[in-house]
């Protein structure tokens, strides 16, 4: 197991309380990322193949491809676990598995609790004349309330990220020169931070990855490296993102290989005068909204308003599919909520000019009960 059996106990608990006071039966949980909160069995590329679960408020079954069977048992806390074969469609065999194990736990013809806002259509309609009559509520937001704080035993997995992705940055900025490709960078700073899991916690699966991206590449922030070369004068995006079992962190700097030009430089300064004060906004209590709304009023005194792109930042944990992103973390104008000591964000306010390049930096922090502490920091001044 990952989890200790009280980190896991606590979730379903947690879970299974929720369902009760929603007068759910049983909930089917479809997504990877929730999946494996509630049950411990990481499925960290599906491979056309699901890996579902159907939670009763005494047991909990895990359906999944005969060839994740060892996976399933190894990983699952408390779980039966029900394999099918590849001699029919993957869909439909689980989708028969769900509603037998449905009708077994009575919500076929009670209320079953599903993510409502991720369950694709097709798969509720099979699911809904297998169970004809049963009624569906949404139990997706009530995931989303208890992932947002994390446990000690998740940040502990975060803190082991946080410290492998600055030995990517290290390696990333080693393996800049000119005429290098972003590929080779990347590449580079990927296969460090495997090295250092395979040290720090040999017991860890990585699905880490990096983009490098230079010059007009930084405009499109989540673009990955290609075989462009390096050159003096371009800017470049450094992006580490150091995955250990589906929990991802990012750190991401901006620099200019070579000498910056003026307009350069004053990009470079209004987002390091955003990415300091919204740092220094987090704490528990504040409102989500409010930090965004100070990164976009810093970047709007210098000029760069109308090249704002994105939000300030986001809640980071298990970042696998579907529910990777915790809606109710983003820093965004529309998120009131207010942070809470145990929560993990990151941010990372950016500018994308056209005919400059994109510029943005990304730290992630913990946000503790006297304040926030920052896990990936990383120098900002770059020079090459």
């Amino acid at each position: 197991m990952i989890f200790t059996e009280a980190e896991m106990r606590r979730r379903l608990s947690a879970f299974r309380k929720a369902m009760e006071n929603l007068d759910v039966d049983a909930a089917f949980v479809h997504t990877a990322d929730n999946v494996f909160y509630l049950s411990g069995v990481p499925l960290l590329s599906e491979w056309g193949r699901p890996l579902w679960l159907v939670v009763g408020h005494h047991n909990l079954h895990v359906i999944c491809a005969r060839i994740e069977t060892e996976n399933a048992r190894s990983f699952g806390y408390q779980a039966d676990v029900h394999p099918y074969d590849d001699d029919h469609p993957a869909i439909e065999q689980a989708t028969r598995l769900v509603a037998r194990l449905l009708q077994r736990t009575g919500a076929g013809r009670g209320v079953t609790g599903i993510e409502r806002q991720r369950l694709p259509l097709g798969i509720f309609e099979r699911l809904s004349a297998s169970l004809p009559g049963a009624r569906f509520t949404d139990a997706g937001d009530a995931l989303d309330k208890l992932r947002i704080v994390k446990s000690v035993e998740e940040l502990d997995l975060l803190q082991v990220a946080a410290e492998i992705s600055k030995t990517g940055a290290r390696a990333f900025l080693d393996a800049v020169s000119d005429g290098a490709t972003e590929l080779a960078v990347a590449a580079h700073a990927t296969a460090a931070m495997d090295t250092a899991l395979a040290d720090s916690y040999p017991a860890g699966a990585s699905s880490s990855y990096a983009y490098c991206q230079a010059g007009e590449h930084t405009l499109t922030p989540h673009m990955h490296p290609t075989g462009r070369r390096i050159a003096r004068g371009d800017v470049l995006a450094l992006n580490v993102f150091p995955v250990v079992w589906g929990y991802c962190i990012e750190l991401e700097r901006t620099f200019v290989f070579g000498e910056p030009t003026t307009g350069q430089h004053q990009a470079l300064s209004a987002v390091n005068q955003a990415f300091e004060a919204a740092k220094a906004a987090v704490a528990p209590g504040a409102p989500m909204s409010d930090i965004d709304a100070l990164s976009a009023q810093i970047l709007r005194q210098h000029g760069f308003g109308e090249f704002i792109r994105h939000g300030t930042g986001h809640a980071h944990g298990i970042m696998i599919g579907a529910a990777g992103r915790e809606e109710l973390g983003e820093l965004r104008t529309y998120n009131p909520t207010a942070l809470q000591p145990g929560m993990a964000t990151s941010v990372e306010p950016g500018i994308y000019l056209p005919d400059l390049g994109g510029f943005r930096h990304s730290d992630v922090l913990f946000v503790t009960h006297g304040g926030s502490v920052t896990v990936t920091d990383f120098p900002c001044d770059i020079e090459l």
